[in-house]
C-alpha cells in the first residue's frame, strides 16, 4: 500500500438503529481519521446518521429484502455497489450485520476489494454458517458464541464496544434511593427477549411480600411488528395486578440515562449473540443479571459486573434479584467492578485498534489473519 488513505466502504441495510448499527456508528466515530477515509452505504434516510461524528461519503441506497429482490433487482444492486467501489479506489468492503452480506458477497469475483463481513447475530441456517463465510476475507464475530455457530479459519473474535463519551456524568441515583429497587430491561420487544420470564420473576418478588421496586421495559415492537406478544405481556402484567410496579416504557434515544437511574438490568435473552446492552449498563455502573445463553455470559466472565443465571430459570432469576433487594450482595463493588472493566476491554478506542489491526492484516501480504481462538494478542479471550 502507499501512502495514501486506506478506503473503507461501510455497508449496512438497516433503516432504524438497532445494537449492530450503534456498534456500527461507533466504530465509524472511532477509526483512526488519518488513516482511513470512510464511506457508508445506507437508506438515504437513516435515523441514525446524525449519530456519526466522522466525516464520512454517503452513498444512499436501499438493499431490499433477499427474499423479494433476488432476481433482476438483485443484481442490479450488486452492479451498482460495484461500480461505486471501482470508482472510489475502495480498498476494503465492511459489511455489517445479516442483509449487507449478501450484497457484498458477489464483489469477491467482481472487485479486486478485501472484504470483511462483521457478523452480528445467530442462526441455525446452513446459507449463513457454511457457506456465506467461504466469499469474504475475514469474518469479525462479536462473540465465542458467533464464532461457534460458522465455519471456516477465516474469522476473528472482537466484542462491540461502549461509546466512554456517552457516560460523561457520573450516576447520582443512589442504590435503592427511596427504598425503590429500580430494574431495567432494554431492547426490542420480541419473544426471544423473553420478557415474559422476567415478569414471572418479578411476580415472585411480589408474592414474597417484597413490594418496593418497580421494573421499566424499555423497548417497543416497532422494528419486528411483534405487537402480539407486547400485548401478551401488557394483560399479563395487568392481571398479576402488578400495573403498578411494572412500566412499560416505550422507546428511548437516550437509554443510557435510563439505566443510571436503574440499580440494576436485566438481559434473559435466549441465545444473545453479545447484548450491547449488557455493557452499556456497566459503563454506567449498574449491574447486569445475565441468562447462561449465548454471548452474554462471556461479558460477564470479563467483566465481573454482573450476575449469571440458569438459563431460562424463572426461579434463579429471581432469586438473584431477591439477593440484591435483600443487600446480600456487595452493589457498589459490582458496579465498580463492571465499570472499571469495560472502560478498559470494552473501550471503542481500544476496539476500534483491533479492527485496524485486521484491516492492515488483509492488506499486508506478510501478516496473515489467524483463525478465531488462536493466539493474536490482538483477540479479546473470554475465560
Amino acid at each position: 500500500m502507499s501512502n495514501r488513505k486506506i478506503n473503507v466502504l461501510f455497508v449496512t441495510h438497516a433503516e432504524k438503529k438497532g445494537g449492530a448499527e450503534q456498534s456500527l456508528i461507533h466504530l465509524i466515530n472511532y477509526l483512526d481519521s488519518t488513516k482511513y477515509r470512510i464511506f457508508l452505504l445506507s437508506p438515504q434516510d437513516a435515523s441514525y446518521l446524525n449519530e456519526i461524528r466522522a466525516d464520512y461519503t454517503h452513498f444512499p441506497l436501499l438493499l431490499g429484502s433477499i427474499k423479494q429482490k433476488f432476481g433482476l433487482g438483485y443484481v442490479e444492486t450488486v452492479m451498482k455497489i460495484k461500480a461505486f467501489v471501482r470508482k472510489n479506489r475502495i480498498d476494503i468492503v465492511h459489511a455489517n450485520g445479516w442483509r449487507a452480506p449478501w450484497y457484498t458477497a458477489p464483489l469477491k469475483l467482481l472487485a479486486k476489494s478485501k472484504l470483511i463481513w462483521h457478523h452480528r447475530d445467530y442462526t441455525h441456517l446452513r446459507m449463513f454458517n457454511q457457506v456465506l463465510p467461504r466469499f469474504f476475507d475475514q469474518v469479525i464475530c462479536i462473540s465465542h458464541f458467533v464464532a461457534n455457530s460458522i465455519q471456516g479459519s477465516n474469522k476473528t473474535i472482537i466484542y462491540n464496544g461502549v461509546d466512554p463519551e456517552l457516560a460523561l456524568t457520573k450516576k447520582n441515583r443512589a442504590f435503592m434511593e427511596d427504598d425503590t429497587l429500580v430494574i431495567g430491561t432494554f431492547g426490542r420487544i420480541v419473544e426471544w427477549k423473553r420478557y415474559d420470564l422476567m415478569i414471572e420473576a418479578v411476580k415472585k418478588l411480589a408474592d414474597s411480600s417484597r413490594m418496593n421496586w418497580k421494573l421499566l421495559i424499555v423497548g417497543d415492537a416497532s422494528v419486528d411488528g411483534s405487537d402480539g406478544y407486547y400485548n401478551e405481556m401488557i394483560e399479563r402484567v395487568l392481571s398479576y395486578g402488578l400495573e403498578h410496579h411494572v412500566v412499560f416504557y416505550g422507546y428511548s434515544q437516550k437509554p443510557l440515562d435510563v439505566m443510571k437511574e436503574c440499580d440494576l438490568t436485566i438481559n434473559f435473552s435466549l441465545n444473545e449473540p453479545f447484548g450491547r446492552v449488557i455493557i452499556e449498563s456497566m459503563l454506567v455502573e449498574t449491574p447486569v443479571i445475565v441468562a447462561d445463553s449465548g454471548g452474554a455470559p462471556e461479558i460477564i466472565h470479563e467483566t465481573k459486573g454482573g450476575f449469571i443465571v440458569k438459563d431460562g430459570d424463572v426461579e434463579e432469576l429471581y432469586q438473584a434479584i431477591r439477593r440484591v433487594y435483600d443487600g446480600e450482595t456487595d452493589h457498589q463493588a459490582m458496579s465498580n467492578q463492571g465499570y472499571e472493566s469495560v472502560m478498559k476491554d470494552f473501550n471503542m478506542s481500544t476496539i476500534a485498534r483491533k479492527v485496524e489491526h485486521t484491516y492492515r492484516k488483509l492488506l499486508t501480504p506478510s501478516l496473515k489473519p489467524e483463525a478465531a481462538g488462536g493466539s493474536d494478542e490482538y483477540l479479546i479471550q473470554s475465560d
